[in-house]
């Protein structure tokens, strides 16, 4: 079967092309994100028991050096979860790479090739947020519209062997010109899912409003989210695809 068409999509196409490849590719890249909700639960426990929370009774001041003290941990756990997402979600896209190219993979090898792309995905990462970031600063506009168009650097760095920098740059060539259709691309089913998550939350709410079961829910929120995650690095693929047919790169 054949995913890539030789020629420029529409939107619709590019939806419908993404609900097949996801079909396709959810038995190679679930298992990922699955890893990564797992580990996100394990950690998020971790700080939760294992980290003492900030006493209320204290002043504004002893609140703000206990929090101090743990922040070095709290950076600490962040960043090896970061680590391990980033490794996980590099090799769902060269798995899905892999399945459109109808190229032989295995969960371990392309974790181990995801490894070795650690570096500039870290690099891309801190500029990308230091982006982001200045963006907030000087509007909201700004850095709605930096989100949108860095964001394929993660697919030059691993699919065209990019560094870090060149792949933001690529990104936003590659975007500039077609940043509206990119974005209608990503918000449709962004809204879709927004939609299911919210219904969710307002029916389970109604139903049983208790506190275990807001437990239980928040945690069938987080597995939905695994199951889901993946499709957006899906459709981020397809729309790459599309974007460098548009711009011959």
């Amino acid at each position: 079967m054949s995913f890539l068409p030789q020629q420029p999509s529409n939107v619709t196409e590019i939806l419908s092309a993404s609900v097949k490849l996801y079909a396709e590719s959810f038995t190679k890249v679930i298992g990922y994100s699955l890893i990564v909700f797992v580990l996100n639960s394990v950690l998020s426990s971790f700080i939760t028991d294992a980290m003492p929370a900030v006493d209320a009774t204290l002043d504004a001041e002893e609140q703000m050096a206990a929090a101090m003290q743990m922040l070095p941990s709290t950076l600490g756990i962040a960043f090896i979860a970061i680590l391990f997402s980033c490794v996980l979600y590099s090799a769902m896209i060269y798995r899905i790479d892999n399945l459109v190219n109808q190229r032989a993979d295995d969960f371990v090898g392309v974790l181990l090739l995801a490894v070795k792309k650690f570096p500039a995905i870290i690099v891309a990462g801190i500029l990308y947020t230091i982006a982001i970031t200045i963006g907030s600063l000087l509007l909201v506009i700004p850095a709605i519209i930096l989100m949108i168009s860095l964001a394929f650097c993660g697919y030059f760095i691993l699919l065209e062997d990019l560094g870090g920098y060149e792949s933001l740059m690529a990104s936003h060539r590659l975007v500039w010109g077609d940043w509206w259709r990119t974005n209608i691309v990503f918000f449709v089913p962004t809204l879709v899912i927004f939609i299911v998550f919210f219904m969710m939350a307002f029916f389970g709410g109604i139903t049983d409003p208790t506190a275990e079961s807001s437990s239980t829910l928040n945690i069938a929120s987080e597995l939905l989210a695994a199951v889901i995650t993946p499709y957006f690095y899906v459709i981020g693929y397809l729309q790459y695809h599309d974007l460098k047919l548009r711009k011959k790169m």
